[in-house]
């Protein structure tokens, strides 16, 4: 795989986008990723490795938020600032 293309794997993507937003609800990951599947199985991956916490509330109907844990945001900066340089450079990722 081509670095460039780094960003456009899907733990990744659920990464950067919630370091870029803040806490996010699940619908709203699910406009990043479209098949619901990979998106819970990679939510479920960041979850386990303590990358990413969920949060559940209970009001019906029942909303899951998802946001980063301390090790998930000094994961994301790096990754953010990594593809800042490969902007600023003019390569697309």
């Amino acid at each position: 795989m081509k670095i460039s293309k780094i960003s456009q794997i899907p733990s990744v993507k659920i990464l950067l986008l919630i370091y870029a937003k803040g806490e996010l609800r699940y619908t709203d990951l699910t406009k990043l990723i479209a098949s619901r599947g990979t998106l819970s199985l990679n939510l479920k991956a960041l979850e386990k490795e303590e990358l990413v916490k969920r949060r559940v509330v209970t009001t019906k109907p029942i909303q899951t938020y998802y946001s980063l844990s301390e090790k998930g945001q000094h994961i994301a900066k790096r990754l953010s600032e990594i593809k800042e340089i490969f902007t600023r450079n003019g390569v697309q990722l």
